[in-house]
């Protein structure tokens, strides 16, 4: 059997509701040379069956004991054949062009190892299962040239979604670091970026259609403040003494701030972390 050229990786769990979207989205790709491969993390559902109803022989369901999302990538990574690895979360979608786009754009930069494109954003409120509300969220990218300093800097945001990479990234030996609890997306960016500092590439389209659920199932948008600090300070510790951090003007300021937002909660000055960031100034 040829190797595909792209294995799309999806984590999920209990998401049977909603993963046909995602896989959908991956069948609708203008460049059909890809293998997806499905790591169900422990779900009790039924998203096993929902998956193995595509009929294509290049969908695979693999399950695992219940671990969390960057062991389910990562397993997800044992299993790739692709030369070129993309993620994608089990309730978010790729545009038809994405493959091609991003294949078309790497082609002109061969140094690429890692590239991400521009995403379509959107926050959504719910509440018992109801949708509340949904808007754009306002951290969209709004300029058009962005370098591997910006991820250091913190002045762009990295996600997993649409994100892609050489399969050499996972061949020496850089995974998902699941002792991170929230932006790990973020921290394995960071792990590319200094291992391969000038192969880093912006893909100026938007080829993501990225969903944030608050009051939903999501990991990220059911977070706690605490859990923003842990994930700063773990990974500000992990990459401080790398060359691409120095120079950096977020952590100290960034670490407080989430630390004051903690105690404003403690004492019930704001409400819970999903609230808050959804309604974020």
């Amino acid at each position: 059997m040829t190797n595909p050229r792209t294995s799309i990786i999806i984590p999920t769990y209990n998401r049977a509701y909603i993963i046909q979207a995602a896989i959908k989205s991956v069948l609708a790709q203008t460049d059909q040379n890809w293998e997806l491969i499905v790591v169900d993390d422990g779900s009790t559902d039924s998203t096993k069956q929902v998956v193995e109803a595509f009929k294509d022989q290049r969908i695979r369901y693999v399950f695992q004991q219940n671990a969390g999302v960057a062991h389910a990538r990562n397993h997800g990574l044992s299993e790739a054949r692709g030369e070129w690895i993309a993620y994608l979360d089990s309730d978010n979608e790729l545009s038809a062009q994405y493959l091609a786009t991003m294949h078309a754009d790497i082609a002109e930069h061969p140094n690429t190892v890692f590239a991400v494109p521009r995403s379509h954003r959107i926050l959504e409120q719910y509440k018992d299962g109801k949708l509340l509300e949904s808007k754009p969220d306002k951290i969209d990218i709004v300029t058009d040239t962005i370098t591997i300093h910006d991820i250091f800097m913190r002045t762009f945001h990295v996600d997993t979604n649409g994100l892609m990479h050489h399969r050499r990234v996972f061949d020496e030996g850089i995974m998902w670091d699941a002792t991170i609890p929230v932006m790990e997306d973020w921290e394995f960016a960071l792990a590319m970026g200094t291992k391969y500092p000038d192969g880093f590439l912006f893909v100026n389209e938007v080829l993501v259609t990225y969903y944030q659920r608050f009051g939903g199932d999501g990991v990220r948008s059911n977070g706690t403040y605490r859990d923003n600090i842990d994930a700063f300070e773990k990974i500000y510790q992990k990459h401080k003494n790398d060359p691409l951090m120095k120079g950096q003007t977020w952590y100290e300021p960034t670490v407080q701030r989430w630390k004051q937002r903690q105690q404003d909660f403690e004492a019930g000055k704001l409400p819970p972390f999903s609230e808050f960031y959804y309604k974020r100034p």
